[in-house]
């Protein structure tokens, strides 16, 4: 109490002092802040959407970084002194032994990506492949083509069908589409069996194997069923002469900042367009971060909007200009402030653009705040007009503070319970939030009194020196009474007989709506994992987010055509070691120990060999031997049992590879098999030609060459890696699954618990140096499935850490088991309907949707927590006037909390990001439910239930513990125990207990 009014007296003392402090503060902070580091960008939105530190994420990493700590292929002189053999005098270091030549071809490599790309389809849902159709298409892609380059190529089914009949587009006609029928029916086959290339050989080479000439005619068949007709189009399983979707091209490449400016001059707006029989429902120009980092700039007029409409109502309800401009400062400062932390103080070194959305949060949260300090305010003026400002002052503090500190730390636990996320940028937008709002509650008990001193001081030293006052208090304290009037009826007569009447009706009610948007959440429809790994910038009928939808139709846009392919790895060691942090920082890839050269492990991975080759797991091609790798261990064996030691390398040198030849069994000494292990690293150097081929026979000739070109392919079934000094590192076996990727959750999580069965069925039993090994993903399949299981886990449990600080905080708040008790079944009802709410509307859970869910726990448990605060600090004994007087109190604040969040929320809908969208769509939800939930049902369960005097609470006293300590330090025993005697005397009765115990409401 003496500490409070300390600071009471400063602050009115020396208000100014806290006014240039916090200035000075936020200066500092803003200086070293956004002066020592880069500004943020967000050319890449989608940057830092991944999980980190999951066992999927280390087999990623592995995969995709091996290569930078180890290789498969070494120069035979950079080892030499790690080879089991001498290389002759006379051999010469062979170099780009990997370096191969790249072919060159506009319709070769880029015709379907980086590409203007438009999706059409009929406008009567039937079939596209039709002249006339087709030329609608062909046509209005060309005229469209003129804002962007009048020279570039467009590249559609017409025009392929055209040259299949050297014609154009223009003079396209029945019966030239009545013989590309019949081409495409000939050689759909050839395409579907992988035997047709998007580059056509030359006129021999397609005759040669096998493929009629047509097939092979402009590349026409493979890109129209590669790339501009629907997969169903000739398909493989069911093919149909329907064509439902179809794609056109041009043929040239823009920069981003032309297809941007393109779009907006031409498609901004609009959903679809029909041009005659058909309609384009999709486009793709390769520019939407783009276009996404120009709607940020121009969506934040929205925020701006939002600013004024809150400003304004903050001005009407707090009458005061001074107050409502410091709140405005109040949330600029606490973000440049907070920002000072996360950027400088914590070195956080990224910041996703999700964090750009605290702003509009703060300034909820912000204005919330400052209601509910000036309300309270007002209050201890009109209570007792002749105290002085520092006893305002002390009354507003000891009342407001507390609500303000209960309301701001469930409401940071609910951002930083992101932390137990494993996805980047949820983790970075609970860190950067919860900091500011801890940061705004120390600027509201700072900055804030100060302001309203100076307000006061200044507004009486006006009065008393300009002769305008009395006219300007004149017509204000006439507009003030006019809304204190309509404020009085509203929260001191009608909200409260709408309570106290018509209680049980609210009770019924709202659990009625409760429980059934907890169905909706848990049951029917259910909150669903995301179904698509593409994050979506733009709403549903935008064409850029249309075309992301209907991609999936296009065989080279199609992943459930491509098997998922996997690694199973002896070395490398699974972690992520990287900056969690850090969307760029994936760490490095460690090693540990692992022995495939004892006798036992060689016989183990030859065995291997065929058991693994011949699993049902496994595509089809690789059991039937279409792809032919050479299994390592089998070419080890070859030539370790060689009778032939001398070999002709690539420079002509003749090299004699003993020990690693002529052993007499297999297996073979471990220190043989551990030297001659380097010798697949330089088999395309050193193996060259047998120099005695008597010695050999056919199926070893042919095995030997195999190996050699295996180094040069990368075709080895099993992979030895060294570093660059020889060294074994690590052993890789890959291979495909006859599994198709699917984005299904469900079929992702079964068929890992497949691929976990693989590998522990052909590990059992293996020798003790090959026991560790483990198996993973490649080419980043897994990730989507690892984003969807981390989002998933990770947002229940921001979920329940949210929750159980709530009731923490609740507690510690009232110290009453009761209203704690009815605060958490307000806010879980409120919480599920308003997740409820958003199920009907479509959301699954994504990024923003999981951010959502653990913030509505903080963000709908503030409102009861201002009411049970004041109901518990009245001192009526009747329930009934206790939530008439409660609501009197502080209704107004909550309703004008409840209104500028939703204000805010309302004023992002005009905005052209998804996620500003959501956030307004979530922000207006919350607010109407949380405030209902508060106001009609907790209040009501006050009305009928609600505790009185001492019942319900908890004893506890921070004099009482003073108290007892002093006791016991006089005390002759130190013991805590209690004595007989003691025993005795202990059965007070309860009222003396709570009477010498529990603190009356000016002491909590």
């Amino acid at each position: 109490m003496e500490l409070l009014s300390g600071y009471a007296r400063f602050v009115v003392r020396f208000w100014w002092v806290i006014l240039i402090a916090v200035v000075i503060v936020t200066a500092i902070c803003g200086g070293i802040g956004f002066g020592l580091s880069s500004l943020p960008s967000f050319d890449k939105p989608t940057k830092g959407f991944e999980a980190r530190g999951t066992e999927i994420k280390g087999a990623d990493i592995v995969f995709d970084r091996l290569k930078h700590f180890a290789k498969f292929t070494l120069q035979a002189c950079d080892v030499q002194h790690a080879l089991p053999f001498n290389l002759p005098a006379s051999f010469t270091c062979m170099n780009n032994l990997n370096k191969r030549k790249k072919r060159s071809s506009l319709y070769c490599t880029t015709i379907g990506e980086y590409r203007p790309k438009f999706i059409f389809k009929s406008v009567s849902g039937g079939n596209l492949f039709t002249v006339k159709k087709l030329k609608e298409m062909h046509m209005y892609v060309e005229k469209k083509k003129q804002g962007l380059n009048s020279y570039a190529q467009v590249w559609s089914v017409c025009s392929f069908v055209a040259a299949l009949s050297n014609t154009t587009c223009q003079n396209l006609n029945q019966a030239d589409l009545t013989y590309a029928s019949g081409v495409l029916q000939t050689c759909s086959k050839y395409f579907h069996d992988d035997d047709l290339k998007e580059c056509p050989p030359s006129v021999g080479d397609c005759s040669g194997n096998g493929i009629p000439q047509v097939c092979c005619s402009h590349g026409a068949v493979y890109k129209i069923l590669n790339y501009l007709a629907d997969k169903g189009f000739y398909g493989k399983n069911n093919p149909s002469t329907q064509m439902k979707y179809s794609m056109v091209m041009l043929s040239s490449s823009y920069s981003q900042t032309e297809a941007v400016r393109f779009f907006k001059s031409e498609f901004e707006g609009l959903s679809t367009i029909q041009v005659g029989e058909v309609e384009l429902i999709g486009l793709d120009f390769d520019a939407a971060f783009k276009l996404f980092n120009s709607y940020m700039l121009s969506d934040s007029i929205y925020f701006l909007v939002a600013i004024i409409f809150i400003l304004v109502i903050m001005f009407l309800y707090l009458r005061s200009i001074a107050v409502t401009f410091a709140t405005l400062f109040n949330i600029l400062f606490s973000v440049v402030i907070a920002y000072f932390f996360y950027n400088i103080v914590f070195q956080v070194p990224f910041f996703p653009f999700m964090n750009a959305m605290s702003f509009l949060l703060l300034v909820a949260v912000g204005a919330d705040d400052v209601f509910v300090f000036y309300d309270l305010w007002l209050d201890g003026k009109k209570t007792n007009p002749e105290s002085s400002l520092e006893e305002n002052l002390v009354y507003t503090i000891r009342h407001a503070g507390l609500s303000i500190l209960v309301t701001s730390l469930t409401t940071a636990s609910a951002f930083f319970a992101n932390l137990s996320n494993k996805i980047t940028s949820i983790k970075l937008f609970g860190i950067f939030s919860g900091i500011c709002i801890l940061v705004n509650f120390i600027i509201v008990m700072t900055w804030t009194p100060a302001i309203i001193i100076a307000s006061e001081k200044g507004w009486k030293r006006f009065c008393h020196n300009s002769n305008q006052c009395c006219v300007l208090s004149k017509y204000w304290d006439k507009f003030q009474n006019t809304l204190t009037k309509m404020s009085e009826f509203v929260y001191g007569k009608m909200l409260p007989i709408v309570v106290n009447k018509l209680w049980f009706v609210w009770i019924l009610v709202f659990l009625a709506v409760g429980i059934a948007g907890t169905v909706f959440v848990f049951y029917k429809p259910g909150l669903k994992r995301p179904s698509s790994k593409d994050l979506q910038l733009f709403p549903d009928s935008h064409l850029f987010t249309k075309y992301d939808k209907f991609k999936g139709n296009f065989k080279f846009k199609s992943t459930t055509d491509n098997e998922i392919g996997f690694s199973l790895y002896w070395g490398p060691v699974n972690e992520d070691n990287g900056n969690h942090l850090n969307p760029d920082d994936l760490g490095t890839v460690s090693f540990e120990s692992f022995d495939m050269s004892s006798q036992a492990a060689q016989s183990f991975m030859l065995n291997q060999c065929d058991q693994m080759m011949n699993d049902s797991f496994l595509n089809e091609q690789y059991r039937n031997g279409a792809y032919n790798p050479v299994c390592f261990p089998k070419a080890m064996k070859l030539l370790l049992t060689l009778k032939n030691c001398h070999f002709t390398a690539s420079n002509g040198a003749i090299v004699d590879i003993s020990p690693c030849c002529n052993q007499p069994s297999f297996p073979v000494a471990p220190d043989v098999y551990k030297k001659c292990t380097i010798l697949s690293a330089v088999a395309g150097e050193v193996l060259g030609t047998p120099v005695n081929t008597t010695l050999l026979s056919a199926d070893q000739l042919t095995q030997l060459k195999k190996i050699s070109q295996a180094v040069r392919s990368q075709s080895y079934f099993g992979v030895p890696w060294f570093d660059t000094t020889g060294h074994l590192k690590a052993y890789q076996i890959s291979g495909l699954t006859s599994s198709p990727f699917i984005e299904l959750y469900d079929t992702m999580d079964t068929f890992y618990a497949n691929l976990h069965s693989f590998r522990n069925r052909h590990l059992a039993g293996s020798p003790s140096g090959l026991s560790n090994g483990w198996v993973g993903v490649t080419y980043n399949y897994g990730n989507f499935y690892d984003l969807q299981k981390s989002m998933y886990i990770g947002t229940y449990q921001s979920f329940g850490i949210t929750l159980g600080v709530a009731l923490v905080v609740k507690f510690i708040t009232t110290l009453n088991v009761m209203l704690t008790f009815y605060a958490l079944l307000t806010m879980t009802l409120s919480v599920f309907t308003t997740i409820g709410c958003l199920v009907l509307l479509g959301w699954e859970l994504n990024i923003l949707e999981s951010v959502a869910i653990s913030l509505a726990v903080g963000l709908s448990i503030d409102f009861s927590i201002h009411y049970s605060v004041a109901y518990r600090l009245l001192t009526e004994n009747c329930r009934s006037k206790r939530v008439e007087k409660t609501v009197s109190l502080i209704g107004s604040a909550v309703t004008m909390a409840a209104l500028t969040t939703f204000v805010a929320g309302a004023s992002l809908m005009g905005a052209h990001i998804l996620a500003y969208l959501q956030l307004g769509t979530f922000l207006m939800l919350v607010m109407v439910f949380s405030w209902l939930f508060a106001t009609l049902f907790f209040m009501s369960l006050c009305r009928i239930i609600g505790p009185l005097g001492n019942v319900g609470q908890i004893p506890f006293s921070i004099s009482g513990w003073k108290k007892c300590i002093k006791s016991n330090r006089k005390s002759k025993s130190n013991s805590f125990y209690l004595t007989d005697q003691d025993e005795n005397n202990s059965d007070l009765n309860t009222a003396e207990y709570h009477n010498k115990i529990v603190p009356d409401h000016d002491e909590i």
